[in-house]
């Protein structure tokens, strides 16, 4: 390749045996891959490269284990990814206390096995879960079931260090819980998509792994009744840890069987001391006989904890199988989920698509997965079915974005919708964090 800027000073700060030319990516990035890959195994590391990537004007984008880099908008042109990947310690553990931080190219799953040993957990359940890494789920605000009891990363992160386009290291937050000073500044960072600045250790609170779980699979015919049975569960003095809404086909993607007459299935995910888990699973059936469920069936060891595991994974699993397909993110108010799900299985249709929805029935986040009926990739199609959903579900007071897709589709649409007013403030933060415009250029929110 032809090296058009000081490469050897890449390799000087991050150690020769750290910078690899011509990447071999394996199919986890959209449009040019960039031209080399740095792998800083410290916070000055990164504060360096990315002086010299600001003094050099070189577009960066920041990875750890590359599961998300296809998430999101298509970058323009990156010179060299940065990766965290050597950066995978857990800097400090305070079970007693409730905190633990991590670099950033920590992986979750190791992560949860050490949050394990002392029976606590860190409730995100983010897709790529035990190969997504702590800098990446910062990045994408990955969460998963959970999020209807524990909230999403926000929630989470108790402090945040980070370096800025220029390479200056900074934090915001602490390390104990009553520790709130300079949050919004973290807040920022979550879900950005390494667009403000390198995210490189995060501090988190853990909670207490429950006592007892159990899990109820509840089969109906129509979203409308799978849907008013978790309305009513929610108005119940019953706090589920999941409410789970899936059609036919996303239960069919993870080998649930539901009755000839059921369409849907409604999964309710139940935590704490034994008493209370035996409870729900008594009085949540007796509450939802006037819905007309068609079956229930209750599930708990490795059934309950694979089938949620499977839930987490179903975007993972989508893309591997169909990898033409798309996915899209809708977030409504939780009365206009049926709706989204009823415009998302519409265009499906008229498009000449395959389609299967999973939607948090307590939270209103609906993912719709649409793909080809056969293996050629109809990209017309997939675009147009995009653009109608992201409309419906703007029509309907709520937003939608393409996440995942085929750059060639993405390329082709709009995929964050109508730009509002909030765009011009983002302009303002972008401009403010990186004046240079060189983290991660064109992935963000309308093309930022």
């Amino acid at each position: 390749m032809q090296r058009d800027f000081h490469w050897e000073q890449l390799g000087e700060i991050a150690g020769r045996e750290n910078l690899t030319f011509d990447p071999v990516l394996n199919g986890r990035w959209s449009g040019a891959p960039p031209k080399a890959i740095a792998r800083a195994g410290s916070r000055e590391q990164v504060c360096e490269l990315l002086r010299l990537a600001h003094g050099e004007r070189l577009a960066v984008a920041a990875a750890g284990s590359m599961t998300k880099q296809r998430l999101g908008g298509v970058p323009r042109a990156i010179d060299f990814l940065l990766s965290l990947e050597r950066m995978n310690r857990i800097t400090d553990y305070q079970p007693a206390d409730l905190t633990v931080t991590a670099e950033a190219g920590v992986r979750m799953g190791d992560l949860a096995e050490a949050l394990r040993s002392e029976n606590q957990m860190l409730p995100l359940d983010p897709p790529f879960g035990a190969e997504a890494t702590v800098g990446g789920v910062i990045a994408t605000n990955g969460s998963g079931p959970r999020r209807l009891a524990f909230g999403t990363v926000r929630d989470m992160v108790l402090g945040i260090h980070f370096v800025t386009a220029e390479g200056t290291a900074a934090k915001s937050g602490g390390t104990v819980v009553k520790n709130v000073a300079g949050y919004d500044v973290a807040k920022l960072l979550i879900g950005s998509l390494g667009s403000l600045a390198v995210v490189t250790d995060v501090t988190f609170k853990t909670f207490p792994i429950p006592p007892a779980s159990a899990t109820l699979l509840c089969a109906f015919e129509s979203a409308g009744q799978a849907l008013r049975a978790a309305q009513r569960i929610l108005h119940s003095p019953f706090a589920p840890q999941a409410l789970d809404l899936l059609d036919r086909e996303a239960g069919e993607l993870l080998a649930i069987r539901l009755g000839s007459s059921a369409a849907f299935v409604l999964a309710i995910g139940t935590a704490g001391p034994e008493p209370v888990v035996e409870r729900m699973g008594r009085e949540i059936p007796a509450l939802l006989q006037s819905d007309g469920p068609a079956e229930i069936v209750r599930l708990a060891g490795d059934e309950e904890s694979g089938l949620w595991s499977g839930i987490q994974e179903l975007t993972p699993s989508f893309l591997s199988a169909r990898g033409n397909g798309v996915v899209i993110k809708s977030s409504v108010v939780i009365t206009r989920i049926e709706e989204v799900v009823a415009a998302a299985q519409r265009t499906a249709s008229e498009n000449g698509l395959a389609s299967a929805t999973l939607a948090r029935a307590g939270t209103g986040v609906v993912y719709s997965y649409l793909r080809p009926r056969t293996e050629a990739a109809d990209e017309g199609a997939l675009a147009s079915a995009s653009e109608f959903l992201i409309q419906q579900t703007e029509q309907l007071g709520g937003r939608a974005v393409v996440e995942w897709g085929p750059a060639s589709v993405k390329q082709k649409i709009n995929i964050w919708g109508t730009l509002r007013d909030d765009f011009a403030l983002m302009q303002r933060l972008k401009a403010q964090f990186d004046p240079r415009g060189i983290l991660n250029p064109g992935r963000f929110y309308g093309g930022i």
